[in-house]
């Protein structure tokens, strides 16, 4: 007797279901509603628990919403289920990152050192990547000797990074320079970039972003207006203009607009972080008076991120 096609089609309706859920949990995600994602992820997770693909964003979902056990335990699963992933290891070793921050004295030394074990096993399956090499010379920056750090390390990644990509390799020097405070040094690697790359988009972003940080609002308008005109599509460079502008008081109408569109838009790992977009949202608001619209800006950005001092600062100053 041959099967009815409408019955084969009601068969395979639970195997094609998760497909397309994740699909709408990873939209969620990038659209900054990781509570929403993290829930759904959880059923399909329920319903298929060795999908690796699931178990990732899951666990990226529950940094996000800062549930750092429950990031780490999906990340573990992801990487048991597909080892050979170096994007798996590298999050995981986020995830303990994260994980570690937010622990005891005593427990965060031993999730620490799971950092560099996970950011080492994705160096040796993907010795090109440059997200992994970038975490690396971070940590060394950041972490203590007795847990592996130090800035010889993160001058070797340096090198290495310089190899596979000269203009990030001024990016891994600047980056060298910023965290040891020796402003001019990084200034300068970052402007050789678009001396020597000018017509990359990206060279601009990254001098853009170190002048807003240094205050130096006019040249951090001047270079993401210039990295705008190579890549109009840059979220990064759009929320630099508009900080710049609210900063200088000037087309603060046009600011407001630009972040209110990143806001209603979708915004992935490269880009800003939902809550850095709400902070300046925020700061625009301040500028034009409205304290209780910067207040609840502030707050938004506190909701996505309570650690966020940017924001917190912003609220001290509407008392």
């Amino acid at each position: 007797m041959k099967t009815p096609a409408l019955l084969i089609i009601l068969l395979l309706l639970p195997m094609l279901k998760p497909g397309g859920d994740l699909k709408k949990a990873i939209d969620f995600y990038h659209r900054g509603e990781f509570k929403p994602a993290a829930d759904l992820l959880k059923e399909l997770k329920n319903s298929t628990p060795d999908d690796h693909e699931i178990r990732f964003w899951l666990g990226k979902a529950y940094i996000k919403i800062r549930k750092w056990g429950d990031g780490v335990k999906e990340m573990e699963k992801a990487v048991e289920l597909e080892p050979s992933n170096p994007e798996y290891h590298l999050w995981l070793g986020r995830a303990s990152g994260f994980h570690a921050e937010h622990s005891s004295f005593i427990k965060a030394p031993f999730r620490a050192r799971r950092v560099l074990k996970e950011f080492l096993e994705a160096k040796e399956l993907a010795p090109e990547d440059l997200d992994i090499r970038f975490d690396l010379l971070e940590y060394y920056l950041q972490a203590p000797g007795f847990l592996g750090g130090g800035k010889d390390k993160a001058e070797v990644e340096a090198e290495v990074i310089s190899k596979l990509d000269p203009r990030k390799g001024y990016v891994a020097r600047a980056t060298i320079h910023w965290r040891n405070e020796d402003w001019d040094k990084a200034l300068a690697e970052l402007t050789q970039a678009t001396t020597d790359y000018p017509d990359e988009a990206s060279s601009w972003k990254d001098l853009a972003d170190y002048l807003l940080v240094r205050e130096d609002y006019e040249g951090a308008m001047d270079s993401a207006q210039t990295a705008l005109e190579r890549n109009s599509e840059s979220k990064k460079s759009r929320l630099i203009v508009a900080a710049a502008n609210i900063r200088l008081g000037q087309n603060l109408e046009m600011a407001a607009e630009s972040l209110q569109d990143l806001i209603e838009g979708t915004l992935t790992d490269d880009d800003p972080p939902f809550e850095e977009v709400y902070y300046w949202l925020g700061e625009y608001h301040l500028a034009s008076g409205d304290k209780a619209r910067a207040r609840e800006a502030f707050e938004s950005a506190l909701e996505l991120n309570p650690d966020y001092f940017k924001a917190k600062d912003g609220i001290s100053r509407l008392k």
